[in-house]
């Protein structure tokens, strides 16, 4: 967790945890040469004891000649403002200061004093409100949180442990009032769900950290190959992401972790994304083409012949692509149809052309002979997504389509040996050679 030379900032609160981990933070100094900072959050949340736990810190550090920043947050109104917790305010303001300090100097690693009732704590909090695996393996000992490297030391030993290790030594810590209130989740696991379970038990927690334990190396191995399925079924363009119907023959908790990367990757977050909104998208890829769901943070999953479509916030609409148009006679010209070129029958065009996006009544006319299809079924027979077919741009003839830029020609415009004068047409911006 800690390397030589490297700069570690410690969250203190005041509170037994913290003060442990900083004492044993700064005795390993004495065995690796590291810098040591120490971080203290007012969340202005109990006022006088709020000051008190800050000076104590202060004072604390000022003993042990370890730097301390002290940042204070209004986390009440702040979770009044943006709708949430002031459990969620908290932790949204502890990473803030985090960050802020780390940006202040060289790089770094935070130190947190989470420990083996956390552990336990947090895999009981995430098996109520609905968790995989990933839930299960609780706490991580290393991990990212905001591009930063968060390291937690103490994750494998018990509160207990650790006020006992603090009396021996005579040292004091300050109590958090609020940690008795049950008006917060955790306290109200920790106060009423923890005991009981230890009265079962009285291993309880240490089994559950060990289980915590090898479901992290489950979740790391099973990790390792959705990367894989998701390299081969998942493609990304900008805020778009394809996933191939391939995935939905692969095993069905493959095809769970797959999905909620891709949905994680589009939303740029991992709060919120459930197993409600993964099952969602495997229902769609069984269901009917063409159909959609709404998920999380304003994205749409579309399923186009069972390859699903995820895009985040609204499709964005296509402008026309630009055609330039020429007339010439038909004598001696050579047509080499292109990709981006075309060649049209000029004596033929019964009205202005006209290039537009799809109308009711389009066709095409699809056989030497004259047979005609409607637009919409040329669409489905070409399995183009439902999402993208008012954004293709049209050559038209009244309602029959010459061409559908990008895709196919009108039979009944090509150029034949009785052509007069024929008329070109290239998409503007791309090669000519295309």
């Amino acid at each position: 967790m800690i390397e030589t030379g490297d700069r570690v900032i410690v969250g203190v609160s005041g509170g037994a945890d913290s003060v442990c981990l900083l004492f044993l933070l700064k005795e390993y100094r004495k065995r690796k040469d590291f810098t040591l900072e120490v971080v203290h959050v007012n969340h202005q949340i109990r006022q006088e004891e709020a000051k008190r736990d800050e000076t104590f810190v202060e004072n604390l550090c000022r003993r042990m000649q370890i730097p301390c920043t002290v940042y204070s947050y209004p986390v009440p109104q702040i979770a009044r403002e943006k709708h949430m917790t002031e459990e969620e305010a908290g932790r949204m303001v502890r990473q803030k200061a985090f960050c802020t300090c780390m940006h202040q100097g060289k790089s770094g690693k935070t130190a947190l004093a989470h420990h083996r009732d956390d552990l336990a704590e947090t895999m009981i909090h995430n098996l109520v409100r609905g968790s995989g695996i990933n839930g299960m393996a609780g706490i991580r000992p290393v991990t990212k949180i905001n591009h930063m490297c968060v390291i937690r030391p103490l994750l494998e030993i018990g509160k207990e442990e650790m006020k006992d290790w603090l009396i021996r030594r005579q040292i004091s810590w300050v109590e958090d009032s609020t940690n008795e209130e049950l008006s917060y989740t955790r306290n109200r696991i920790r106060h009423k769900i923890i005991p009981e379970l230890t009265k079962i038990n009285s291993n309880a927690v240490a089994h559950m950290a060990d289980a915590a334990g090898t479901f992290l190396l489950a979740e790391e191995y099973i990790g390792s190959q959705a990367d894989m399925l998701y390299n081969r079924y998942v493609k990304q363009k900008e805020n778009t992401m394809e996933i191939d119907r391939g995935l939905f023959e692969e095993h069905l908790l493959m095809q769970s972790y797959v999905i909620r990367k891709a949905l994680e990757r589009l939303a740029e977050q991992k709060k919120n994304i459930t197993m409600n909104h993964i099952e969602a998208v495997k229902k769609l890829a069984a269901g009917r083409s063409g159909s959609r769901v709404s998920l999380v943070y304003g994205i749409t999953a579309w399923q186009n012949y069972g390859t699903i479509r995820l895009v985040k916030g609204k499709s964005a609409t296509e402008e026309l692509r630009e055609l330039e148009i020429e007339i010439f006679p038909m004598e001696n010209q050579q047509i080499q149809e292109k990709k981006y070129t075309k060649w049209f029958d000029y004596d033929k065009i019964e009205e202005t052309l006209c290039v537009r996006k799809r109308k009711t009544g389009d066709f095409l006319t699809v056989t030497r002979e004259g047979g005609r299809k409607k637009l919409k079924d040329y669409f489905i027979d070409c399995k183009i997504p439902r999402e993208t077919r008012d954004n293709i741009t049209l050559l038209a003839d009244g309602s029959h389509i010459l061409w559908v830029v990008g895709y196919r020609i009108s039979e009944y415009y090509k150029v034949t040996t009785g052509t007069k004068t024929v008329i070109r047409v290239h998409v503007k911006g791309e090669n000519e050679n295309e």
